[in-house]
Parts: C-alpha cells; structure tokens; sequence
C-alpha cells in the first residue's frame, strides 16, 4: 500500500543534496516533507555522494517526524543510477522531471519494483511524484495520473513551464493562474494530491499564497525554507 500519509503533506521543501548546511537548515525548518533534489539543485558532480548520503539524511526525516523523498533525474540520464543507490534508504516518493509520456511513469514504476526487491523493501510502497512542467504535459494531465497506482500526488514545475510558454517575470503571475488552475482540476478529479508550484521571488509569496488557497490548494513546493511558517500559517486559514 501507497504511504497514504504523504497526501496529508502541506509543506515539500525541495533542497541540494550536498550542501550540508542546506541540509541542516530543510531539518529545522519544520517542513513535512524534504526532497533532495538531484535533477535541478545538486550538481552533476555532486549527484553520486549526495545519493549516498540520503541514507543518513532519511534517517534524520524520520527521527523529526518529515517524509523523506528524492527528485532523480530522468532515467536515461542518471536517474536508473541513482535509483540504485538511493533505494537502500527507503525514500517515501520519488519524483520525476519533466513528465510528458505515460512511459516515463511506467518505465520508473518498474525500475522501482526492482529496487524494492533488492533491497527487500515491501512492494509498491514507493510513491511516484510526476513533475508537470510543460505546455504537452499539461495537455496530458489526466492520461499521465491515471498511468501508474504508484502516482498519487503530482507537481506543477511552475518556472519550466513558464519558460515553455515563453513568459516574462512580469508576465508570470496572471499568465500561469489558468494553467494552475487547470492542473489542480485535473488531480482533483483523479483524486490525487496538487502540489503547487515554488514562489521564486523574494516579494509576493503571502498574497500568492492566498491566492493558491483560494483556488483549492492545500500543498506546495517550496524553495527557501523561510517560506514554511508562512505557508502553514496560510494554508490553517479559515476558506472565505
């Protein structure tokens, strides 16, 4: 059985897996759930010893009650590698970039039952976590959360695919709420999790926030930790 408790999670802070302050800080911060991110924030160089030291850091999560996760890179490009050594630590999820085909999705399903049995881990306990981060992959929503009983959660990658859409800063905001909101429809109606997408910039996140809320969200991603008080100060607020 899928961790069911992961749905239950508000916060998913996304940090570098081999900045050890950086990691220090994601497990203070008081988020639910620490992803070590291997696709965007950790260098190429540094991906193999951040994999290894997810062991530890796993343990660290559960010892403060976090969910721990990862963010391979795709696998042909290293993720099938570091699925290898990540495993051994039982991440409660694992998410994938750039998620456009069903293939993807059932290419890692069974890359992960592998692992599983390797590493003699109780079958389909590893959640999938797809990142949604392209016009197409938008397009396919549906189709892509219905691929895989390991998908119960999904992410919106709001900067990719504000870059795939070819919007400025200043752009950003107003443009990307219908894609937002069409995303969130879509786990809504596959019952699924809707994690929205980081607040990059340094002004802006309570009213965005807000806003997030209103639509329906009750997840997000974040990238700088100082945002977890606020988020979960927002998302206890009463609906109006």
């Amino acid at each position: 059985m899928l961790h069911s408790t992961l749905t239950g999670c508000r916060s998913w802070l996304f940090v570098p897996g081999h900045d050890a302050d950086c990691l220090a800080d994601a497990l203070d911060s008081g988020a639910d759930a620490i992803v070590i991110d291997l696709e965007e924030f950790t260098p190429a160089a540094s991906r193999h010893t951040a994999c290894q030291a997810f062991v530890s850091m796993a343990e660290s999560c559960r010892q403060r009650g976090v969910s721990p996760m990862v963010r391979i890179n795709a696998l042909d490009k290293g993720g099938r590698a570091e699925l290898k050594l990540l495993m051994g630590a039982s991440p409660e999820a694992v998410f994938l970039p750039k998620v456009e085909e069903v293939t993807q999705l059932t290419a890692l399903s069974s890359a992960l039952s592998r692992e599983e049995k390797h590493w003699g881990i109780a079958p389909e306990t590893t959640a999938i976590i797809p990142t949604i981060e392209s016009r197409l992959g938008i397009k396919r929503i549906s189709e892509l959360l219905h691929s895989c009983p390991r998908v119960l959660a999904a992410l919106l990658g709001t900067g990719d695919l504000a870059h795939d859409l070819k919007l400025s800063p200043e752009e950003r905001s107003a443009s990307l709420a219908p894609f937002r909101q069409l995303f969130l429809r879509a786990c809504d109606d596959a019952g699924m999790l809707a994690i929205d997408g980081p607040w990059p910039a340094k002004k802006g996140f309570e009213a965005d926030q807000s806003w997030s809320y209103q639509c329906g969200f009750r997840a997000r991603c974040v990238v700088d930790s100082r945002q977890i008080k606020p988020l979960h100060r927002l998302l206890s607020a009463p609906s109006t």
